[in-house]
């Protein structure tokens, strides 16, 4: 009988919507709370915008290289 490992690994399919939305929330909370004086804060949301997007293509490609 043979064991289907790809359903013992977890599922990362859905990462980078999953860090883009991360990245919004970050950057919306950052303005409520009035983060938005330093720069450090604010490319910190965009870089993680800018991972999942990187993530979300490359997971849409699959086969090919990124």
């Amino acid at each position: 009988m043979a064991r289907d490992t790809n359903s013992s690994l977890p599922r990362r399919t859905n990462i980078g919507l999953a860090l883009i939305v991360i990245g919004a929330l970050f950057l919306i909370v950052a303005y409520v709370a009035g983060w938005t004086s330093s720069n450090v804060v604010l490319l910190t949301g965009l870089i993680i915008i800018v991972l999942g997007a990187f993530l979300h293509v490359c997971q849409q490609k699959k086969g090919e290289k990124c």
